[in-house]
């Protein structure tokens, strides 16, 4: 089973409504338009706020660039930076500020419609193979990593790439990713 790859080099960015950056949108499953995951990666220009997805739940790390402040209302703010490597989970409905603690950021964005799917996911740093038997599997990578399905070849995912599995019988798959570098697997299911 060949994965489907998308490097962010071959998205062409799309400015945000309230002009403090941009994003490139690598995955939007399983419809462009009418999505329950989307996978995406921004470029933050400057301070301010994020936007508001009512019944969204987003993960979200710092890639790149200085660090920032986010404070989601109803939790304390967290300052996140480009050395961790766990995602930061919160939820899109609730309003969210971005403060830009030093250079523009790149930064990656996960989310998940709640009420109509379910996701998990895991960093590569910190679990290099992943087991599942969902219908989407993906995994977004930092840098240059070599991913290894079981029975099957193995599959050179470039540095700032997105490489999906699409499963829709729900085989187990075991997949591993050799010489890891920063970057998180995600898992996921419709709800119904």
């Amino acid at each position: 089973m060949n994965p489907r790859i998308t490097r962010l080099a071959d998205v062409p960015p799309v400015p945000w409504k309230n002009g403090g950056g941009t994003t490139r949108e690598l995955l939007a499953w399983p419809h462009a338009t009418d999505w329950i995951v989307r996978v995406s990666v921004a470029d933050i220009d400057a301070s301010g706020p994020f936007s508001v997805y009512e019944g969204v739940d987003r993960w979200f790390a710092v890639l790149a660039g200085g660090d920032v402040r986010l404070a989601t209302a109803g939790s304390a703010p967290r300052t996140l930076g480009p050395s961790q490597a766990e995602l930061h989970a919160f939820a899109g409905d609730a309003a969210t500020h971005c403060t830009a603690l030093g250079a523009a950021t790149r930064d990656f964005n996960i989310m998940l419609r709640r009420a109509r799917g379910r996701l998990r996911a895991h960093s590569l740093l910190q679990r290099a193979t992943l087991e599942a038997d969902c219908e989407l599997v993906a995994l977004f990578s930092a840098g240059p990593v070599l991913v290894q399905a079981d029975g099957a070849t193995g599959c050179a995912l470039p540095a700032m790439a997105l490489a999906c599995w699409s499963n829709p019988r729900r085989a187990p798959l075991r997949l591993r990713a050799q010489a890891p570098a920063r970057g998180w697997w995600i898992a996921a299911d419709r709800g119904d």
